[in-house]
């Protein structure tokens, strides 16, 4: 029998939807199969992937429609993938992530607790590449924001919390907190240091949300050692 659905109907189809729901609306190339891999050509014409969802949830049992669907092997993807959209029209980039507020890739390790440095207490690791609802560029690392009352907290509470990146502004900042027992960060959420290469005045400026922060400026290696330290002025 062949096999002339989209790729997205591939999928459904591993989980019990028909491989011909799609027949009559599009057509595509047949997939070529290697070992446990699927490779599947683009469509032409382009799919309609709003009518393709509202068939596919149409055929699926009452309450599984948001459920996860396993692929066993490897996903090869000849053109674009998009998460919470459709792809932004008339760019190439490979991976693009739509949200209403913040837009993020999350990423988890050490999940076979082999950490070296952490023989004695395996645990894993979180962090978090995102797009702000204001506009700004971070990189979180150690925190996990749910969705629920819990709000934001440390994944680990024996290591700081600490994210870097470009605020609303563009400006580089900085921030770093330890976490108490609960998870909560000891500091309040904000940027602690705030680097502006280029401000409106078109020089550059360092600003602190914190007092009695510090730049230290060392030409030995030995411990806290300056040649020149200067506090940061409280913004």
């Amino acid at each position: 029998m062949r096999l002339t659905e989209s790729f997205l109907t591939f999928l459904i189809a591993a989980g019990g939807a028909s491989p011909f729901l799609y027949r009559s609306a599009v057509h595509t190339e047949a997939p070529t199969r290697a070992v446990d891999t699927v490779y599947i050509k683009v469509a032409s014409p382009p799919l309609d992937y709003d009518e393709l969802a509202r068939r596919v949830i149409a055929r699926m049992p009452s309450g599984t429609s948001a459920g996860p669907q396993v692929i066993e092997g490897d996903l090869v993807v000849k053109g674009r993938l998009s998460v919470g959209g459709l792809p932004e029209p008339g760019t190439d980039y490979a991976v693009t992530v739509r949200a209403p507020n913040t837009a993020a890739i999350r990423l988890i390790s050490n999940e076979a607790l082999k950490d070296p440095q952490r023989a004695d207490s395996q645990h894993r690791h979180v962090g978090t590449l995102s797009l702000g609802q204001d506009g700004g560029l971070r990189l979180d690392q150690n925190s996990t924001c749910f969705s629920d009352g819990r709000k934001c907290t440390a994944d680990d509470r024996q290591r700081r919390h600490a994210y870097s990146g470009f605020d609303s502004m563009g400006d580089m900042s900085f921030y770093l907190s330890d976490v108490d027992s609960t998870g909560t960060d000891t500091a309040p959420r904000a940027q602690s240091l705030v680097f502006r290469l280029l401000d409106w005045d078109g020089n550059i400026h360092f600003h602190s949300h914190r007092p009695g922060q510090r730049i230290y400026f060392n030409s030995s290696t030995a411990l806290h050692a300056a040649d020149l330290q200067w506090e940061v002025p409280l913004r």
